[in-house]
């Protein structure tokens, strides 16, 4: 079996939306770990880093929120920027047992490096779209997440 390049066949534009969505993020998922790798980070690293940077003192679950993934997954995230100094957590002043997180200095200086790899991704992605384009595909994309949100919530109630 020889399979499609990207573009074609079932992996070009008469494919299953779903599997293109999926498509577009393993490719992503793979241009942001070759992006982040020479700055010493992971996409999940780079995105809770992120996060923090215009969410100061966020906590796991927080973070778990805005990353759309587990608190658990985000605790071994946090746990390795704090093992390398990129962040600190500190308790809450009235939830004791909730960690607040920020970035410390050298965190800022490895997300600030990382910055220009992920804005040349962002640049080839939007490449020879009109500004009109993108933002039907972003409104696109939200909207997509927001019904499949709606429909996992009212499959699990």
């Amino acid at each position: 079996m020889s399979v499609p390049a990207i573009g074609q066949s079932y992996r070009g534009v008469d494919g299953h939306t779903g599997f293109l969505l999926r498509q577009a993020w393993q490719v992503m998922s793979g241009a942001l770990e070759t992006a982040l790798r020479p700055h010493g980070l992971t996409p999940a690293q780079y995105g809770a880093l992120s996060v923090l940077a215009r969410e100061p003192g966020a906590s796991g679950a927080d973070l778990a929120r805005a990353l759309t993934t587990t608190p658990q997954a985000v605790n071994g995230v946090l746990a390795t920027l704090e093992r390398e100094a990129l962040i600190e957590r500190r308790p809450h002043p009235t939830h004791g047992r909730i960690l607040q997180a920020t970035l410390t200095s050298e965190g800022r200086r490895r997300l600030e490096a990382a910055h220009p790899p992920i804005r040349a991704l962002r640049r080839a992605i939007e490449r020879d779209l009109t500004p009109d384009e993108i933002a039907t595909v972003k409104s696109w994309l939200v909207t997509t997440a927001q019904r499949l949100e709606r429909a996992t919530e009212s499959r699990a109630a």
